[in-house]
């Protein structure tokens, strides 16, 4: 254990002793795993996944197939000819660059897509977590999927608690 995390735990404990806090966690891989709306989202995103990968390899495929032609013709080829074939495939390389970027990159399409069907349950099970949190009285809420709980007793495990909540 590095030297923040024993800290962290100390003014914890110091916490409880000193004050009296009422501390809870929650698995919220298990939260998700039981959400519908999460699971239909994630659905659609693997089908979307399934479509932009399809793509991206016919693109990379017409590429490889017009690079093994041109290694074959190109001495059976005039110049204009070879020019006008590695231009092609130049500008097919370009494409299937411009494609990962726009279409898989970090702000690309699916990256965008996966944060619109994703945030609006995100914010749903935030919200069942503070409500969970208020009407319990508990100070502090951990998630045990963030790997900062060592041990903890069943009995603070809210994670039904929450699933309930979201579930009214």
């Amino acid at each position: 254990m590095n030297k923040a995390t024993i800290r962290l735990i100390l003014l914890l404990a110091l916490s409880v002793a000193a004050f009296g806090q009422k501390f809870g966690y929650i698995n919220s891989e298990y939260i998700l795993s039981q959400s519908e709306e999460f699971l239909e989202a994630q659905n659609k995103l693997e089908v979307e996944g399934r479509k932009l990968e399809k793509q991206y390899y016919d693109m990379a495929g017409t590429l490889d197939s017009l690079q093994q032609d041109y290694e074959r013709q190109k001495f059976l080829m005039t110049e204009t000819n070879r020019a006008t074939k590695e231009n092609e495939m130049r500008r097919l390389a370009e494409n299937i660059q411009r494609f990962q970027v726009e279409k898989l990159g970090p702000q690309g399409e699916f990256y965008q897509k996966q944060q619109a069907l994703a945030d609006p349950v995100l914010k749903k099970i935030n919200a069942a977590i503070k409500k969970v949190g208020e009407d319990g009285g508990y100070d502090f809420i951990f998630d045990t999927m963030a790997g900062n709980i060592l041990y903890a007793k069943e009995s603070y495990d809210l994670t039904e608690k929450v699933i309930q909540e979201l579930q009214k």
